[in-house]
Formats: structure tokens, sequence, C-alpha cells
């Protein structure tokens, strides 16, 4: 009864960040999601058997569709990450990690949200860059600090690079409850690319090894089930909850000038990652985007055209990642 009661007020923690969300702020869903990225390796062994600190380059390949109105939105997005890992002191971890990518939307049917442009499609292709430092300290076996920055610029093609650049920062304690149980407790803050100030939200992490096969987690702002089958082969099963904001070029007509582009969205999948080498992995991802929201805003970051998706989505994605 103990560990059930543990357990879920874990999920609880692990999802305190869906009130703000809720309460329509536009920066907190891709801020949580930023902020609880896959924890660092900290066992000595890891690094100490590397004449070269590790490094992991990841391409992702995407594709959604939805229905929205009397409008068929497909989204291709294509990503490639680098990160490099490496011990600061015995007890100190680092790493630090560039992203790119860019988001083209093929639209089938009426316009059906007010972009401000005069013709065309509602905006063009989309792009994403970030930079970012993050570590973990170990104050001792069960309790840890996490730190991370980093900067992040999402624009629309013709928009200018430095319109859509905000800065972040998360710091969090860690403690584990022995070797199958570990939380972290933290706060995330973040500049804002449309209106000024910052945003700044709580934020928590939990990892349950239910036996030698099995995982329950958080990931992101959302849930996971990851189960180890053998060396080669790992699935996972989860649901979440997802939000992405763009800068805007300004419109020929002038309506929503700086302006932005939000888009939220609640997946649910399966992903089945296989070792089919070594330092090589190939990830394939499959499911319903169950709720989807695109919303324009102006810039003050209120609300110009909302529309809700009118049915479940769907989506996929193919992930190769090499270590070395």
């Amino acid at each position: 009864m103990n560990r059930l009661m543990c357990w879920l007020f874990l999920i609880g923690i692990g999802l305190i960040s869906i009130q703000p969300a809720n309460a329509n702020v536009d920066d907190t869903l891709e801020q949580i999601e930023d902020a609880a990225e896959e924890p660092l390796r900290t066992d000595k062994s890891y690094y100490a058997a590397r004449k070269f600190p590790p490094i992991r380059l990841t391409v992702k390949e995407e594709i959604e569709w939805g229905e929205f109105k009397d409008t068929d939105v497909t989204n291709f997005r294509t990503t490639a990450t680098g990160e490099v890992r490496f011990p600061i002191t015995k007890k100190f971890f680092g790493a630090i990690s560039t992203h790119g990518g860019i988001t083209h939307t093929n639209f089938s049917g009426d316009q059906f949200i007010q972009s401000g442009k005069s013709s065309g499609d509602p905006w063009n292709d989309l792009y994403e860059f970030s930079l970012r430092f993050r570590s973990q300290y170990l104050i001792n076996d069960r309790w840890g600090v996490m730190l991370a920055s980093w900067m992040v610029s999402r624009y629309e093609d013709g928009a200018k690079f430095e319109d859509g650049l905000k800065g972040a920062g998360a710091t969090a304690v860690t403690y584990n409850f022995g070797d199958k149980f570990n939380i972290a407790l933290g706060v995330a803050v973040a500049s804002k690319i449309v209106g000024n100030g910052v945003s700044v939200n709580p934020f928590g992490q939990f990892s349950w090894k239910i036996d030698e096969r099995h995982t329950f987690s958080t990931s992101g702002l959302g849930l996971q089930l990851r189960s180890r089958w053998n060396k080669s082969i790992t699935t996972h099963i989860y649901a979440k909850f997802k939000g992405r904001r763009w800068r805007l070029d300004d419109r020929n007509d002038g309506l929503v000038n700086r302006g932005s582009l939000r888009d939220r969205r609640v997946p649910i999948g399966v992903g089945l990652r296989w070792k089919f080498m070594k330092g090589w992995r190939l990830r394939g991802d499959l499911g319903l985007i169950a709720y989807r929201q695109l919303k324009t805003t102006d810039d003050d970051g209120d609300s110009f055209d909302t529309v809700t998706s009118n049915a479940p989505g769907v989506f996929g994605s193919l992930l190769l990642q090499t270590r070395f």
C-alpha cells in the first residue's frame, strides 16, 4: 500500500504543470518538455572505458495528419541533433547539444485559419535551432542536483532568427529511493518570444523500475512504459501533452504582424527501438493525435484565430541514432 501511495503521488508530481498549461500559458508546454529531458549517465565506468567523450548523433523524420474544419493538414518535420557528454569532476557530469529542424506543412482544402496573409497558405516552412548545456551533480548516493540552460529559436520562413529567439534555464533536486525509484522536482524559467516578461513553471519527473524488463516514467509532460525485451529490442507506450510556438513573418495585410503560431497536441503512441549493431539504433513510432489545436496570435500574444481538430489525427516517425 505504501508503494502504491508513493506511486500515485509521483504521478501527480509528474503532471503538475498541466494546470498552468490549461490556463492558456502558451510557453509552458515546450518549456516543461525541454526541461524534462533524458537524464545524464552518471556511472563513472561509462566514461572511464572511453578514450574520447561519448558523442550521440540523431536524425528524425516525422509525419502528422489532421483535419480542421474542411482542410486536411499534413506536417513533414526533419530534425537533427548532436550531443557530446563528458565528466567535469568525479561527481559532476555535463553535456552540450545542438539541434536543428524544419517543418513543411501541406494544406488541402479551404483556408481554415486567419493568418493575416492576403493570399497563399496560412504559413510557410517553420525552422527551429537550439543550443543547450545541461549537467548533473551527485551529492551522495541518494541526492543530486540537475542544472540546464539553453537558447532556442523557432520562426517562420521570412521572419528573422533573432525574432524567434529566447533563453531558458532549469534546476531540480533529484532523490533516489533505492535502485528502482527516483524523482526530480524543480523549476524552469524562460523568456517569451511574444509579449514581455518570463514564464516560470514548476516541473517534476519520476522513474520506477518495475522489474528488470519494465520501467514506468514521465516523458516530458506525459507518461510512458518502456519495456526492454532483449539486448536489441525495446518498446515504448506513451501519452504526452506537447506544444510549440513559432514567430511568424510579417503578414501582407498587417493583421498579425510579429505574431506567432502555436501548435498544441496530445499524441498517444507506440514505439519500437532496434539496436541493430554496436552504437547504432533505429526507432519507429506510430500513433494517434487525440487532440490538436492551432492558434495564431498578435504581437502581444493575444489570440487572433483558433482551430481545433475535427477528429483524432495520426502520426508516424523514424529515428536513426549512432553513438561513438
